[in-house]
Formats: C-alpha cells, sequence, structure tokens
C-alpha cells in the first residue's frame, strides 16, 4: 500500500491532469480554473458537491461562497474544521427574449444582456424578501440538449411572462422549486414589490375608502376637505408609487351638479398594484381570506381611520364602529376572524362592525400609536391622551417582493427556433428579476444539470481523489452527487440522514447523503434538518472503516502443448485525449 507521502504527490499529478483537461468543450471554455478539491488528503471524511459557482470559478477552490461558509459552520458544530475534511464536487435556462428587470426598473432581453456581457444590475431579491439592485457577473449560453421547455408566469402579469427549461429554480413562498415541479396552488415573488409601509397604508385603504381602477393598476383614494392633512399622509405613505393630490367638486348623486369639494389621491400606475388588485376584486372588491391571517395594526389603523370611528355618548362609555357597506356577509366573518386574531372582540350588524365598551378601548390602545394628530379625534379619549402618535411606526424601508398564483404550461412540442438557452449569475443574492417571475441565477454553466457525457468524463478524477485520499466516511451534498455515488435516481429528501456502505468507483466506504447547505440559504427552515443530520457525523467516524473489496488476481495462462507461434508485438496504445474536468456540484 502506498505511503501518505506517496499518495499525496499522486494527488498532486492528478490535479495537474485535471487542470488541463479539455474533453468537454463548453465547460473548458467557460471555466476561470479548474476547481479540483481543497483539504486534508489524508482526511476520514470527505465532501462531494456538485458545480462550482462564480466565486470559485475565480479563486479555484470549493465551497467558498455562503455555502461554503455554512457548510464551515456546520463543521465548527461537530468540532470540525475545513483543514480537518477534503472538499471535491461532481459538476439550468431562459430563452433568448425572456424580459429581465435592470436596476434601474427598465427591461432587457436576457439574450442580448448575454451577448453584449451586459455587467450592470439587475433587480434581485435579497434578504427578508428586499428588492435590491445586484450586479451581472457572469453570462452563459446553453444547448435546449433535449429538456423540457415551460411557459411561466403569474395570473396578475396581463399575459407578460418567460420560456425557461423545466429544470431551472423559481423561488416560491416554499422555496426555491424546479419549474418542472411546479404545482397548481404555488405563489411565486413576482419580482414587483411594495415596502412594508406602503402595502399596509394600501391594504388598510382598501379595507376602506381606496379603490384600485381596473385596467390600469392605479390606487385612488378620496377624503372630504376637512381630511386634507390626513390625506397628505397618506400620500406619503404610498410615495414610491408616484403619488398626485388635487381637490375637486364632486356631485353628490352620480350624474348631479357639483357640489361637494373632495380631496383626491391617485398614485401612478404600478404592476405591484396589479398583484394587490387580483387579491381585492373578484370582480367586485371583496376582503381576500388572507386577511383573516394578516391584519395588522398600522392596516387596521388606516381602515379605522377610513371608514370608523368612536361615538361618544354623554353619561355613557364610549364605543367604536367600523362601516362595511361594500362586503358581503363572507367578507365580514373575514374580517372578524382577523380582529379575534389582534385579540379584539366584535360583532356585524346592518353592514357594520360594532365593539363594546371594553373592545373600543382595546382597539384605540392597538392604533393609536399609528394614528396622526389631524385623526387623533377617531380614537376612544382616554386612550388618546395617554397613547402618543409615533411617527417612527410609519418609517418607509426598501420594497419587499410580491407573491402570486403561478400560471405554468409545457410548450416543449411547440415549434420554435430557440436552440440556445440563456442565463446570467448575479452577485450575493444569485438570483433576479424577469416577467415571469423571479428565478436563481446560474451555477455555470447556465443553470443546468450536468449531461451524461460530462458527468461521465469527470467521475475519473473523483473515483481517483477517492482512491488516493482513502476516506472512511463520504457525505455527498445535494441530489447530483448523491445520484452519481449511489448510481440510482433515488432523490436526496428521501435519502439524507441514512448512511449506507458503498463500493464507490475502487474504495468501499461509508455513504452518507447530505442536503447540499445552499438548501438552507434559500430555505432557512433546512437548517435545523442540516444540524440533524451534520450531528450524526462524529458518530459515523467511530465506527469501524468498511472493509475493501479485495482486487481478483489475474488467472496465469495454461501452458501451451505446442509450441506457440510467435505473437506480434503490439500497437502501441493510443494515448486518451486529456478529459476535460467536469465542474462538479452546485455552489
Amino acid at each position: 500500500m502506498a505511503s501518505a507521502a506517496e499518495r499525496r504527490e499522486e494527488l498532486k499529478g492528478v490535479f495537474q491532469q485535471a487542470a488541463a483537461c479539455t474533453r468537454c468543450a463548453q465547460l473548458a471554455s467557460s471555466r476561470t480554473t479548474v476547481v479540483f478539491g481543497s483539504g486534508n488528503a489524508d482526511a476520514e471524511l470527505m465532501f462531494v458537491g456538485e458545480a462550482p459557482g462564480a466565486n470559485e470559478d475565480k479563486q479555484g477552490l470549493p465551497f467558498v461562497g455562503q455555502a461554503g461558509r455554512l457548510l464551515e459552520q456546520l463543521l465548527g458544530e461537530i468540532g470540525l474544521a475545513r483543514a480537518d475534511v477534503f472538499i471535491a464536487n461532481v459538476l439550468k435556462c431562459l430563452s433568448h427574449d425572456a424580459e429581465v428587470q435592470l436596476g434601474d426598473g427598465t427591461w432587457a432581453p436576457i439574450g442580448r444582456l448575454a451577448r453584449d456581457r451586459y455587467s450592470g444590475t439587475v433587480m434581485s431579491v435579497g434578504e427578508g424578501g428586499k428588492l435590491v439592485p445586484r450586479r451581472v457577473t457572469g453570462w452563459h449560453a446553453t444547448p435546449l440538449g433535449g429538456r423540457r421547455v415551460l411557459e411561466l408566469t403569474y395570473r396578475s402579469a396581463r399575459g407578460a411572462g418567460i420560456r425557461l427549461t423545466g429544470d431551472h429554480p423559481v423561488l416560491t413562498e416554499r422555496g426555491y422549486v424546479p419549474a418542472a415541479e411546479l404545482r397548481a396552488g404555488d405563489r411565486v415573488a413576482t419580482g414587483q414589490g411594495l415596502s412594508a409601509t406602503a402595502r399596509d397604508a394600501i391594504y388598510g385603504t382598501l379595507l376602506g375608502a381606496g379603490s384600485i381602477a381596473p385596467g390600469r393598476p392605479t390606487l385612488e383614494l378620496g377624503h372630504p376637505p376637512e381630511e386634507l392633512e390626513y390625506a397628505c399622509f397618506k400620500a406619503a405613505l404610498v410615495g414610491e408609487l408616484g403619488t398626485v393630490l388635487d381637490q375637486r367638486r364632486v356631485a353628490a348623486v352620480a350624474g348631479g351638479p357639483p357640489q361637494d369639494d373632495a380631496v383626491n389621491v391617485r398614485t401612478a400606475a404600478n404592476r405591484a398594484l396589479d398583484v394587490v388588485r387580483r387579491d381585492f376584486y373578484r370582480p367586485r372588491k371583496g376582503v381576500p381570506q388572507h386577511v383573516a391571517t394578516t391584519l395588522n395594526a398600522r392596516r387596521l389603523a388606516i381602515w379605522f381611520m377610513d371608514d370608523g370611528c368612536t361615538r361618544v355618548r354623554p353619561a355613557r362609555p364610549p364605543v367604536a364602529e367600523i362601516a362595511t357597506v361594500g362586503f358581503d356577509d363572507d367578507d365580514l366573518q373575514v374580517l372578524l376572524a382577523g380582529l379575534r386574531r389582534l385579540g379584539l372582540s366584535a360583532k356585524a350588524s346592518r353592514r357594520r362592525l360594532y365593539f363594546d365598551v371594553a373592545g373600543t378601548r382595546d382597539l384605540s390602545r392597538l392604533i393609536a400609536p399609528f394614528v396622526p394628530p389631524s385623526m387623533r379625534h377617531k380614537l376612544h379619549p382616554d386612550i388618546e391622551a395617554q397613547v402618543p402618535f409615533d411617527p417612527s411606526g410609519w418609517e418607509v424601508g426598501a420594497p419587499e417582493v410580491l407573491f402570486d398564483e403561478v400560471e405554468i404550461s409545457d410548450v416543449s412540442d411547440r415549434p420554435g427556433e430557440d436552440t440556445a438557452f440563456f442565463c446570467i449569475d448575479v452577485e450575493e443574492t444569485h438570483n433576479f428579476v424577469t416577467a415571469g417571475g423571479v428565478v436563481h441565477n446560474c451555477r455555470p454553466p447556465g443553470n443546468r444539470d450536468p449531461l451524461p457525457q460530462e458527468i461521465e468524463s469527470c467521475q475519473e478524477y473523483l473515483f481517483r481523489q477517492l482512491e488516493l485520499i482513502q476516506p472512511r466516511v463520504v457525505c455527498t451534498l445535494g441530489n447530483f452527487s448523491t445520484k452519481l455515488l449511489r448510481g440510482d435516481p433515488l432523490g436526496i429528501t428521501r435519502l439524507h440522514g441514512r448512511s449506507e456502505v458503498r463500493q464507490i468507483g475502487p474504495r468501499t466506504v461509508r455513504l452518507y447523503p447530505l442536503f447540499h447547505p445552499a438548501a438552507a440559504l434559500y430555505t432557512p427552515s433546512m437548517l435545523a434538518t442540516l444540524r440533524e443530520d451534520f450531528s450524526r457525523i462524529p458518530e459515523l467516524l467511530a465506527l469501524p472503516a468498511p472493509a475493501q473489496v479485495e482486487p481478483e488476481p489475474e488467472l496465469e495462462p495454461e501452458l501451451a502443448l505446442v509450441p506457440a507461434e510467435p505473437e506480434p508485438e503490439p500497437a502501441a496504445e493510443p494515448q486518451p485525449e486529456p478529459e476535460q474536468p467536469r465542474q462538479l456540484g452546485l455552489f
């Protein structure tokens, strides 16, 4: 058996061979360097990822991005460091006309961005769902290669959408999901957004006196002239949409002569309002079901200031009520459920919601910090004096992405001219906004799954790493490395956290599939599962090493009874072309 020093020298030779590999022309032409692997060449624990991303490609090391930092954190929690293990790798896209939103709000087809190697910013979803501009760092074009083609949009997109391959991950309320695995009822990130403040103001206004015009998505709110200050206050809350405020004479009856002054606030048209309108109109205005769980103090404050009042009666305690003239009985039940969730009891009668004496005090106490001076007269007098207005409660932050119901169809069989599909890499957030929703950016090349011939070309390097490092436990990170090393199509969801003894190339190892750390970056609830699975690794390392299968000895040729004719000199075997490294694994 070779010594540790000899095995390390051989490993260096395998690296040199991989560094010169050009068998997979597309990968070789798009990479900066070969991401071979790193760590302890005598490690008992080895991790196998899927495919390096832009940071890994630049540095030539696996797992140097966010997923790598999380991997190091998880190792630290079980008493290991990156230097204790060896990390290696195993190795999706949009049609050219898919519209991408740029950082300045304009739109451009992804094919042009890739062709021109656009290095400006695109809109992206960052931490906490905030919509932020992020720089483009890479461009990819890949052949369709027999993959399914889907048409993706969402119900308020007014016919806009994109075509993409079925393997491309799309941002939904349940995390990133490959387009082909989206199902009815999924809500996808639209790429359109509102700040939390504007959203609360709009939702409260729509429960009250506001409306969103059909055809052209603009928010309109009307108030009597004595509420001019309040109208200006609300206009500021939705100022990110662009607002116009004017005073006019309106008719008391439709078609009648102008009689009364009114203050009108109207926003500019905005695609985010299309998403909100779909929530409230069916086709007449109603109360969305989610109000039962999403009604909060700020939305309630706007709704109450629009359509509520507190009746102060001589010698009797004040009581509050809210007019609900435009809503039916089903709508009222949703509103009552939302109030109960906030700890408020009310009863519905004659198209109004009525609060008792205690409920009136509770209502005023809850909303008083959000009621500006011009509307404090609507509160319970005692609470109005005790709980002041807090302007910081209405501070406007960055827009947060909205979600809408997905609409997707398979167009693989439709005749088309697209033979190449495109993708871009985006710094930090790794996603970008398209006309059909928010999609994940690529892992080179083109955010596609590794092709079978690419996996075949690259697995020789991986098997040599296993042979020379001689790990006892091999952890696969994610679907592709798990499927490759197990040799069957079972997915990571069924296999994670379950160890088994397997023959992998020349070595018998204890194979332990894990979710890729990137899964926890996109779906934070996955972190607990990763931690639980990682906690078993020390126990696996303490088990005896799996017995190695001895190679069968070559059979000795039988002695010939008669002299054999001399065999011709064997022709020199052709030297194989240098293999082109397949970039293994996810990020």
